[in-house]
C-alpha cells in the first residue's frame, strides 16, 4: 500500500508533481489550477516531509522514488508526465532512468544530473534554518512540517535533504552518457545564476538528452519566482511542452 500523503485535481492524462526539498507538495498551488485544466494532477509529498511518513533512517532518492512509484500503482496509473522541482527533479530522473516504461514527458526543474562538492555548498547553506527565518518562511516550514515531530520538526526535515544530497554518499551520482538512453521528450528549466544546478551542468544535459528542450530564466538563481510573479508563465510553458506533439 502506499504511504506517501497527496493531492488530486483534474482529468486527462496523469501528470505528478514532485517538490523541493523542505518544501511539500504546497509548493505546487500557485500551478495546480493551471495544470489540472488539461491533466489529472497528482501531488504528493515526499518521504519525511509534510505528511508523508519517514520510512528508513535516513533520506535517499532512490527511497523517495519508489515511494513514488507505489503510489502511481496504488492508483493504477501505468505512466505519467512527471514534473520534479529541485529534489523532486531528482526523484523524476530516477523514474526515468530505472523505470523508464512509467514516464511518459519529463520535466527537470532546477536540477543537475549529480552532486559535487560546489554545488552542495549551497544546498548545505539552504539547510541553514538560519536562511529560511532571514527570508521569512520558517512559520510556513513549520506549519507544513508539524507532521513529522512538531514545531521545530522542520529543521530536521531540511537537514535531512542535505544529507541526502551528500557529494561522497548520494544516489543522485549519475554518469553523462546514461542520459543519452531518455527516449522521452524533456524540458529542462534553469536560472542562469543557480548555485545549486548550475548552467554548465544543465547544458551538458542538454547536450545529452536526445529530445530535449532549454528554457533558462534570466538573472535568476535557485530562487525563481515560480511561486509569484513567474508562476504564470511557468505554468503555461510547461503545459505547452507536455501538450505538443512529440
Amino acid at each position: 500500500m502506499a504511504i506517501l500523503h497527496y493531492t488530486e485535481s483534474g482529468r486527462g492524462e496523469p501528470l505528478v508533481l514532485l517538490h523541493s526539498g523542505g518544501m511539500s507538495g504546497a509548493e505546487w498551488t500557485p500551478q495546480i489550477p493551471a495544470f489540472a485544466r488539461h491533466f489529472r494532477v497528482i501531488v504528493p509529498d515526499h518521504l519525511g516531509h509534510g505528511s508523508s511518513p519517514m520510512v528508513a533512517e535516513k533520506l535517499a532518492v532512490s527511497d523517495m522514488s519508489r515511494a513514488v512509484l507505489a503510489l502511481l500503482d496504488e492508483l493504477a496509473v501505468p505512466q505519467a508526465h512527471l514534473v520534479g522541482s529541485s529534489l523532486g527533479g531528482a526523484v523524476a530522473l530516477w523514474l526515468t532512468l530505472y523505470h523508464p516504461q512509467r514516464v511518459s514527458k519529463l520535466v527537470l526543474y532546477r536540477v543537475g544530473y549529480r552532486k559535487d562538492r560546489a554545488t552542495h555548498a549551497g544546498t548545505r547553506d539552504m539547510a541553514d534554518p538560519g536562511y529560511w527565518r532571514d527570508v521569512g518562511m520558517n512559520k510556513w516550514l513549520s506549519d507544513v512540517h508539524r507532521p513529522q515531530g512538531g514545531p521545530d520538526a522542520w529543521e530536521e526535515v531540511i537537514g535531512r535533504v542535505a544529507e541526502a544530497l551528500a557529494p561522497a554518499t548520494t544516489d543522485h551520482a549519475h554518469q553523462l552518457e546514461i542520459l543519452e538512453n531518455i527516449f522521452q521528450p524533456t524540458l529542462l528549466v534553469v536560472g542562469d545564476r543557480d548555485p545549486i544546478a548550475p548552467l554548465e551542468q544543465i547544458l551538458e544535459m542538454f547536450g545529452a538528452i536526445p529530445n530535449c528542450g532549454l528554457w533558462v530564466m534570466p538573472y535568476t538563481t535557485h530562487v525563481t519566482a515560480t511561486s509569484t510573479w513567474r508562476a504564470k508563465s511557468f505554468a503555461q510553458e510547461v503545459t505547452r511542452f507536455l501538450l505538443r506533439k512529440r
